[in-house]
């Protein structure tokens, strides 16, 4: 099993994305519970797997509060279409509600979220092929439904990983300090207002400056005068909220290596 605690950035956009889908009440949590199994899984796959080998499929969305992409699945990895189910009430996991609406994906990660801790917990994942094929089983069968057919005996989230190349462990966390809301200058020949980060790319954006693709982690800065621009007042907005605010208001951002700043004295 793998555990993930969302941060307060993490949380405040699973949640304002469910607000976005137009959801409400229960439809409204169940949508924000959802968004944050999938930032947990890519959490995961970020951890354990080769950038290069998984594509989460509602990264831009999720990360800018806008609806999500209309993509049948979560995510691809290794080739394979993945479809990440979270459920607050772990008895939900049955073959049936699994496979409904899934029998075109390859692979569905099962997600435990647990009220108490706002945490998530990875329980496993298992092909659409032997959950499909459960189904059938018991559907043939007559009778009081055999013990070894009730659960779903999900494999365990590492062997997820021998499904690609023979890695070693990896660690791909970004390794830039910032967060959205921080106030940063240039390291050298400053001038004017700090900026304000709105968003941190993902360590594999292929960011570019000026049409040269940076080597190092990136982020998205705007400048307090043209967010002084927009119609609301922008110093109010949560900091997981800003993207969505520039995004929404068309605000200019502006793309620097993250090495190139440092933390401006408020």
């Amino acid at each position: 099993m793998y555990r993930f605690e969302p941060d307060e950035i993490d949380a405040e956009r699973a949640d304002h994305q469910a607000l976005l889908q137009g959801t409400k009440g229960d439809d409204r949590d169940a949508k924000r519970v959802g968004n944050l199994g999938e930032i947990a899984f890519e959490r995961f796959c970020r951890e354990y797997l080769p950038a290069e080998m998984w594509t989460w499929m509602n990264e831009e969305a999720i990360r800018r509060c806008n609806p999500e992409s209309f993509s049948k699945y979560d995510f691809e990895v290794f080739g394979f279409e993945v479809d990440v189910k979270t459920s607050r009430d772990i008895s939900a996991f049955t073959p049936e509600a699994l496979a409904e609406n899934d029998d075109e994906d390859d692979i569905i990660v099962m997600v435990w979220h647990r009220d108490n801790e706002d945490a998530l917990i990875l329980l496993g994942w298992e092909w659409v092929d032997t959950i499909t094929t459960k189904i059938e089983m018991e559907e043939k069968y007559t009778g009081e439904t055999p013990a070894k057919l009730e659960p779903i005996a999900a494999s365990p989230m590492n062997e997820l990983i021998d499904l690609g190349p023979n890695t070693a462990h990896l660690n791909q966390m970004p390794e830039n300090p910032f967060s959205p809301g921080d106030r940063v200058k240039k390291k050298e020949g400053h001038r004017g207002d700090p900026a304000v980060v709105i968003e941190v790319l993902p360590p594999e954006t292929e960011a570019s400056i000026y049409g040269n693709t940076m080597e190092e982690e990136a982020v998205n800065v705007a400048f307090p005068d043209h967010l002084d621009g927009g119609p609301g007042d922008w110093e109010t907005i949560h900091e997981a909220k800003l993207a969505s605010y520039c995004d929404d208001q068309d605000i200019k951002l502006y793309t620097y290596k993250h090495s190139n700043l440092e933390f401006a004295e408020e």
